[in-house]
């Protein structure tokens, strides 16, 4: 074996959470048994007939559509929050006149629970197609992105504002190449938190109106009262969950392997 590619198998178990994957086998064996001891049938599935549902509903296609209707308003509420949070950010952490006016709506607006706006979403949006879903998420996913990206902007290194001004640079100029740069780290973490907070809320919209998706598919399953599909189609939420930030993770080492952060991960 090369020493090139020792290097990179390293690395590879090294971004592998060996111990972490461990303790979830050893939680669902917990679970597994206590389940079957206990006889808690009932009322909460065993991993193994959970699994073997999840397999089921993937392998016949039953989840597939499901699973598109759930990312097809999830990502795209997510891509809306990072623009309006990010934009609006920057544009607010730049200017202390724009942070005091908009302190209070912002402190307002932000503690109110998303899905508390589903029936105004169905009201204004209707019971059926993505639209409702896509509202909420955008109201959920938006506000930590927007206050990171804010904090970010306001606790950079005003030392590379005056170098960039004393050099002629202009303020957009600066906006773009020295605030932007110096606030990703914190609107990558506020990017982090809200795809989990949009992914909780696009399933509990779709549970509400029933209009598709993965959401949809637990409802159904919960009314029929069959359990295993339901705590299936709970996994696959998390597994979705898992992936997403799994991926953010890697794009973030990627293009912030400057960062503090991420250079001592390295």
């Amino acid at each position: 074996m090369y020493p090139f590619e020792g290097r990179a198998i390293v690395r590879t178990v090294k971004h592998v959470n060996v111990a972490g994957w461990l303790f979830v086998v050893l939680v669902t064996l917990l679970v597994e048994t206590g389940v079957r001891v206990f006889d808690y049938g009932h009322s909460v599935a065993t991993p193994s007939s959970t699994l073997r549902a999840l397999y089921d509903a993937l392998a016949d296609g039953t989840l597939s559509g499901e699973i598109g209707f759930t990312l097809h308003a999830y990502l795209e509420g997510l891509a809306l929050a990072i623009l309006i949070g990010v934009t609006v950010g920057l544009l607010i952490g730049s200017s202390r006149t724009l942070l005091d006016a908009s302190s209070i709506v912002i402190e307002f607006l932000r503690p109110i629970p998303a899905v508390a706006l589903i029936p105004l979403a169905i009201l204004f949006f209707g019971p059926f197609g993505i639209a409702a879903h896509r509202f909420v998420v955008v109201f959920a996913a938006v506000w930590p992105i927007l206050i990171n990206t804010i904090y970010g902007v306001r606790g950079g290194d005003r030392m590379l504002q005056d170098v960039a001004r004393t050099s002629g640079v202009r303020r957009v100029g600066r906006l773009f190449h020295v605030t932007l740069p110096a606030a990703l780290p914190s609107i990558a973490t506020g990017i982090r938190v809200s795809a989990a907070i949009a992914l909780v809320v696009c399933v509990t919209a779709e549970f509400r109106t029933h209009a598709g998706g993965i959401g949809a598919y637990m409802y159904d399953h919960q009314d029929a009262n069959k359990l295993p599909e339901l705590y299936a189609a709970v996994v696959l939420v998390s597994l979705l969950g898992l992936a997403v930030n799994v991926g953010l993770r890697a794009v973030q080492r990627r293009t912030l392997f400057w960062a503090g952060e991420e250079r001592s991960a390295q």
